[in-house]
């Protein structure tokens, strides 16, 4: 038995999350996890869209009576904001803070008004935040609205819960079960992560050279006023806007206009299977392309190629694979179009930047892409 022991101590004492100690109790220290319910889709669009969308995130309602729920409205919004942002779900996506919900109606002429295809809003009718004493928890409902006739995209509703949980005594080690610093953050992120999957097979891929266009050509960031407590982060404003940026440094002004950021497309490419031979039937999409960078707005632009692959096979073969892709796909524009070679790049990321997890066919299938960007 005292050998047994002593293995599992051994085997513990490598894990970073072990103490040893010898006159008292060792001490693993497990991280609580965020347990979230099944995800709700009440509603969402059945054929895709094809073509840049800009959307406006408003700050989140939360209808419980709480402290500062206005606040906390604000800080969820914007952690979705940031989770799609970063999952690229719309093209161009502003959270504007300084909004405050009073009804549909308002909200979507707001956002017709200046000039956005989408409106997301959000209402938070359960929030508990124990923070590192008690459990948090929080149910969100996300609702996106198309604004130039104000019809409900989609509805989704989600719960989250980080347990806060006893500790466990065996004697010799002792398991402490810890509370992430800010499980009221790692709930927002978990449950944006989860809606944003239903959303990338509808706005996820361009198909013809406008849309390509209109992805690819750059337009000026904006940062909406900060609240207070509340750091502020870039977005993009759609094309049809101008655009200001304002940070909370004092040595930049509210009117200061900032650089062009680089923009990125996806293309759904497909390639005869284990090869880098593209398939016929993408022809008429990469013509598309063609046509995209020879156009006015793009024909001065240098750009990127970059593969990516699911996880089926091996990393180091991913990487290979997507890498040639990216180069075959070059090659058949230099060739088709009068695109001179040393004004496209190419990479290959492999399985490394899935849009979605590999945990389906079908979301293989997304992360199966050529990504297109321009080079700054």
């Amino acid at each position: 038995m005292k050998k047994i022991l002593l293995v599992v101590i051994l085997m513990l004492s490598a894990c970073t999350h072990f103490e040893p100690q010898i006159s008292t109790q060792s001490i693993y220290y497990e991280d609580s996890d965020v347990q979230l319910s099944q995800l709700m889709v009440y509603s969402r669009p059945e054929k895709p869209h094809y073509g840049p969308l800009s959307a406006l995130f408003y700050p989140f309602h939360v209808t419980q009576t709480m402290y500062k729920s206005s606040d906390w409205g604000r800080q969820i919004a914007k952690g979705v904001w940031q989770n799609w942002t970063g999952l690229q779900i719309f093209p161009s996506m502003v959270y504007d803070e300084s909004l405050h919900y009073r009804g549909l109606e308002e909200a979507l002429f707001t956002a017709r008004s200046r000039g956005y295809d989408l409106l997301v809003v959000g209402f938070v009718p359960y929030l508990y935040l124990g923070h590192t004493m008690d459990d948090s928890a929080m149910t969100l409902q996300v609702k996106i609205y198309e604004t130039k006739r104000g019809q409900m995209l989609c509805s989704f509703e989600q719960s989250g819960r980080v347990e806060k949980k006893m500790d466990d005594d065996f004697i010799i080690v002792k398991r402490e079960h810890r509370m992430p610093d800010s499980a009221f953050y790692k709930i927002v992120q978990a449950i944006a992560t989860d809606m944003a999957v239903p959303l990338t097979s509808w706005a996820r891929y361009e198909k013809n050279s406008k849309g390509m266009i209109a992805g690819l050509k750059p337009n000026m960031v904006e940062m909406a006023p900060p609240a207070a407590g509340i750091q502020p982060e870039d977005s993009i404003q759609p094309a049809e806007a101008p655009a200001t940026v304002k940070t909370p440094t004092p040595a930049k002004t509210p009117d200061q206009t900032a650089k062009p950021k680089p923009k990125s497309i996806n293309l759904a490419v497909q390639f005869d299977s284990d090869s880098s031979v593209i398939n016929q039937d993408s022809y008429p999409l990469l013509n598309e392309l063609g046509k995209a960078l020879i156009s006015n707005n793009l024909k001065n632009k240098r750009i990127l190629i970059a593969g990516h692959t699911d996880s089926d096979a091996s990393p180091e073969y991913n990487l290979k694979l997507s890498k040639e892709r990216a180069e075959a796909v070059k090659q058949y524009l230099t060739q088709n179009f009068p695109i001179p070679p040393q004004r496209i790049g190419t990479t290959g990321f492999g399985e490394s930047q899935p849009l979605v997890p590999n945990t389906t066919k079908y979301n293989k299938l997304l992360n199966r892409r050529v990504q297109v960007s321009i080079i700054p």
